[in-house]
């Protein structure tokens, strides 16, 4: 064998001794090497100039299953909460996630609760579509998808340590501008080996008004407010 395979080898062994470290989502890298924020030396907030065509609030869940002795078992102490923001440019897009895992039977091991992630996508035309160059804070990569961007396939190579279960994500999009929701599987893999998956679904946010506040107070019950009042007799 090889040094760079025996080299390999030995960090697949290894990674079987490290906690679990699910990365969910188009987004979270558990066991990787950098943090969510600041990105990659290629990848950081700067000003733009330019106005957005459109700008896209997306706010979901994702439902995360770890392939385990050649069968998905869902694993819901890593599901999590979603919300991207999706500024859209005639040549690029820029999109920030935020994501929050809320299961009392969290163990940290894919990094902090809420983490956040930066993705930019170029765009051209091709003959038969559209081609997509991929910089992200989860690792880069290239993708495809169709003109109107209803369906899209994105391919980034994991930036994430050699001890890490995964080196690949491929995340495959559906958006229904109709019915104003987007779906997503989110894959991690090891080469051609499942590892975790993700199912995302998400709710397309637009401006809206309100005729009265969405939410308030609701008041005392007539008991707790002459109870406060004695309390407050008492305390002068």
């Amino acid at each position: 064998m090889s040094s760079t395979k025996l080299s390999r080898s030995f960090a697949r062994v290894a990674a079987l001794t490290l906690p679990l470290c699910l990365l969910v989502a188009a987004s979270a890298t558990g066991c990787a090497h950098r943090r969510p924020l600041p990105g990659p030396h290629a990848m950081s907030l700067t000003a733009e100039t330019a106005t957005p065509l459109v700008t896209l609030v997306w706010v979901g869940r994702g439902a995360t299953e770890r392939f385990e002795d050649g069968v998905w078992r869902r694993r819901p102490e890593f599901d999590y909460e979603f919300s991207v923001e999706q500024r859209r440019f005639s040549d690029h897009w820029d999109s920030v996630k935020t994501m929050r895992r809320r299961h009392p039977a969290y163990n940290g091991s894919a990094g902090p609760r809420i983490q956040t992630y930066l993705f930019r996508l170029d765009l051209a035309a091709t003959a038969d579509g559209a081609a997509y160059q991929v910089t992200s804070t989860i690792g880069d990569g290239a993708g495809r998808g169709d003109r109107e961007f209803r369906e899209a396939v994105l391919d980034l190579r994991a930036d994430v340590s050699w001890f890490a279960p995964f080196d690949r994500y491929r995340i495959t999009q559906h958006y229904q501008y109709e019915q104003g929701r987007l779906t997503e599987l989110v894959e991690l893999n090891d080469g051609a080996s499942p590892w975790v998956r993700n199912h995302e679904e998400a709710t397309l946010f637009s401006a809206s008004m309100f005729p009265a506040p969405p939410t308030a107070l609701t008041a005392p019950a007539h008991g707790a407010a002459r109870a406060d009042a004695a309390d407050a007799a008492v305390s002068r």
